[in-house]
């Protein structure tokens, strides 16, 4: 998927380096505004995972113990660091991560974030899949994301949630 502006996280990006990079972009976007950012990750309830704290290990087969890849995340402890984005221009952040608003614990995590950076937060309840590769490349129109699974939801700047269609209507 290609947007304006599309990068990958180094592995040991902090939610302090995602929300630097936002405020860098919205400086350098013309007008000064970013009617959208998407931030494609993993998640789970209440939590966005954005960088690789210590890598999965996977010896093999009695080779030796499994320890699963430990995490920098997005959640309640640390929403208010959108903060810093409270006078950026931004119309909408997009977490097109799994399951995020699943809970009361992940609803007031996008909450928290939206009345933090004074803009538009949306969100998903259910586990978020994507066509593969190759069929994205061919299909998916420049500037568009994969569509959500599950009920979608947007939080206002004030912080008020409602159910949302993302497939229709003007949010920016």
């Amino acid at each position: 998927m290609f947007m304006d502006t599309t990068w990958n996280c180094p592995s040991d990006t902090t939610v302090k380096n995602v929300v630097n990079w936002i405020g860098v972009a919205s400086g350098q976007a013309p007008g000064k505004r970013l009617a959208n950012v998407v931030l494609n990750s993993h998640g789970t309830p209440g939590v966005v995972y954005v960088g690789e704290i210590t890598p999965e290990v996977f010896p093999g087969v009695g080779k030796g113990k499994y320890v699963p890849a430990k995490y920098n995340v997005i959640d309640n402890n640390n929403a208010g660091t959108f903060y810093a984005l409270r006078d950026a221009n931004i119309g909408t952040i997009w977490f097109h991560s799994c399951e995020l608003a699943a809970t009361q614990l992940g609803k007031k995590v996008c909450r928290q974030i939206a009345i933090a950076a004074h803009c538009n937060v949306v969100a998903a309840e259910e586990t978020q899949t994507e066509w593969l590769a190759p069929l994205n490349v061919i299909f998916m129109p420049r500037g568009c994301i994969d569509d959500y699974e599950g009920q979608v939801y947007l939080w206002d700047s004030q912080g008020n949630m409602g159910k949302f269609d993302p497939n229709g209507g003007n949010w920016s």
